[in-house]
């Protein structure tokens, strides 16, 4: 963590559109102060570059087919890009998730991941998306519950696919089941595109969880200060926020959260508000 890094990524997260590497380059400096300064737009190029004849080789076997002209990239059909990323990044690269992941920090950061080969679907998606990209191959992030997969394609064409398997294509019978299997009703509003704002709370939101298995109150307080440089953040990570501080020993600046929170929920959360006020005098009586 530095003020430089957190400059920049307050910097790149109020962007249109927000550069997703650079920002969770960002979010992984705050782990490990190395990693601002890692060769990620470097790694994805040369992922870039190896994807680039397995696309070639498909669009011009379909184009033999069905006599399709002009560009290579402009010209390839989402199943055809699907199946390039699923054989580059997937197949011969390595790219997928272990169950395992979901335990591990290093799996939220995108260097660690791109070194390690393996992360969560949602920075495997990252992945997807920025080689997707730079290949000129259009593509979206899609936010089902509890799983982050990609639609290669448009949203009135596209196939969805899950870097998590490696790329693996999946029917929106998949997807649905796998929602379902999180106890939630599908819909297929959920297949929408996500923005970019909020798969990066998402990111943040994954750490903090993870943070708060761990107990690891360091942790879970810069994943929540980043959260709050987000353009949009719920209230409750003020308190969130309050509540860390004090846990630390920062009374004063806890006790500021948490009154901030009090007066942003007064009207709609009054039971709430008070607690947090109440909250809030407990710490400064701790400075006396």
């Amino acid at each position: 963590m530095s003020a430089r890094s957190r400059a920049r990524f307050t910097d790149v997260v109020r962007r249109t559109p927000i550069d997703l590497a650079l920002a969770c380059q960002l979010i992984a400096a705050e782990a490990d102060p190395e990693a601002e300064t890692a060769d990620v737009l470097g790694a994805l190029d040369r992922l870039t570059d190896e994807a680039r004849p397995v696309l070639a080789a498909k669009v011009s076997r379909a184009r033999a087919a069905g006599g399709q002209a002009g560009d290579t990239m402009a010209t390839s059909e989402p199943l055809d890009a699907a199946e390039a990323l699923h054989e580059s990044l997937g197949l011969r690269g390595g790219y997928s998730g272990l169950q395992g992941d979901y335990d591990d920090l290093r799996s939220s950061l995108l260097p660690e991941v791109l070194r390690r080969r393996h992360g969560l679907p949602i920075l495997l998606s990252v992945i997807w998306l920025e080689v997707a990209a730079r290949l000129g191959v259009p593509a979206y992030p899609v936010g089902l519950p509890g799983h982050m997969v990609v639609a290669i394609g448009t949203p009135r064409e596209n196939v969805l696919v899950d870097p998590f398997a490696g790329g693996r294509r999946i029917t929106v019978h998949d997807a649905a089941a796998r929602v379902r299997a999180a106890g939630v009703p599908f819909s297929r509003a959920q297949l929408a595109p996500m923005n970019r704002e909020d798969l990066l709370a998402r990111v943040l939101g994954n750490i903090r969880v993870l943070a708060a298995r761990a107990d690891s109150t360091s942790t879970r307080l810069w994943a929540v200060e980043l959260s709050l440089l987000l353009p949009h953040h719920p209230a409750s990570l003020r308190r969130e926020r309050g509540e860390l501080r004090i846990r630390r020993g920062d009374y004063l600046g806890g006790a500021r959260d948490l009154a901030t929170f009090a007066d942003a929920v007064d009207a709609a959360e009054p039971t709430a508000a008070a607690a947090a006020r109440a909250a809030a005098r407990a710490a400064r009586s701790r400075l006396n």
